[in-house]
């Protein structure tokens, strides 16, 4: 499919929103991480089997990791057309 100036030029953008997003969420992750001394990927695996509390910084901190794992799958989708 060809793609007009105007659409891959808009696809760029998006692009970079994306990699903007991701840096911003890969930056409160590692924040969070350092407060709790756990990676979010040790966080994810006892959050989701519900060893630990209810405190807000863990719902915050759950929320970024899908976040982010959502802007990583735009971005991933996004990359063969800009590139």
């Amino acid at each position: 499919m060809q793609l007009t100036a105007e659409v891959r030029i808009s696809l760029k953008r998006e692009y970079n929103l994306c990699t903007n997003a991701m840096a911003f969420y890969k930056r409160a992750l590692m924040e969070f991480e350092k407060k709790h001394h756990l990676t979010t990927r040790s966080f994810l695996k006892k959050f989701e089997a519900g060893k630990l509390g209810d405190e807000a910084d863990y719902f915050d901190w759950y929320a970024f990791a899908q976040l982010l794992a959502q802007w990583q799958k735009m971005r991933s989708a996004l990359r063969a057309t800009v590139r």
